[in-house]
């Protein structure tokens, strides 16, 4: 065998779709909520907090997390007695870099990682303190953004799950659990 010097590949193959293929979404058919959830997504790149029981309505273009995977109220202060109905959105796109964490911060007791942001006021401009009227402790949502020159293998958020641990709920498999109690007054 004489040796050619060296080659991209030895063998190749053309493949296509023929005038009878189906597109792949039409030929699987997924009848689970798991795998209908594991078609791509395009990342998160902005989120909000809203204040549904003072009348704020979710921004043009985002998408509320109304509901936990059991079915369960979304509300994050979910169990407060007297706490207004508190509600986390987020919006998907290619126009900014993406989301690359999410996190809770207790106001006070904790420093604000690196390169984090936090939201501070709801879209209406209300503080955006997602703890209860009755706790003084001031609890708020935060993020980081990839950077500007981010690389095509930078991990980007690319969905959220709200979960109540209490009520016997865990993240769905593959996601990031943000290992903070968002009920830590007194009363809830």
């Amino acid at each position: 065998m004489e040796d050619r010097g060296s080659r991209v590949a030895d063998y190749f193959v053309v493949a296509g779709l023929t005038d009878i293929s189906k597109p792949l979404e039409e030929e699987i058919h997924f009848n689970d909520a798991c795998h209908q959830l594991a078609k791509p997504k395009e990342p998160i790149t902005d989120v909000a907090v809203i204040i549904k029981s003072l009348g704020e309505e979710v921004p043009p273009g985002y998408q509320c997390i109304d509901v936990t995977p059991s079915g369960l109220s979304a509300d994050l202060n979910n169990g407060s007695l007297m706490g207004p109905q508190i509600y986390m959105c987020y919006r998907r796109g290619r126009d900014k870099p993406p989301l690359t964490d999410l996190g809770v911060l207790y106001d006070g007791k904790e420093r604000l990682k690196q390169g984090c942001e936090i939201i501070q006021t709801t879209p209406s401009g209300r503080p955006a303190n997602i703890s209860s009227g009755a706790s003084s402790q001031k609890v708020y949502i935060t993020y980081r953004r990839a950077s500007e020159n981010m690389t095509q293998n930078t991990l980007a958020v690319t969905d959220i799950c709200i979960i109540i641990p209490s009520k016997g709920e865990t993240p769905p498999h593959t996601f990031c659990k943000v290992d903070k109690n968002l009920n830590n007054s007194m009363v809830r």
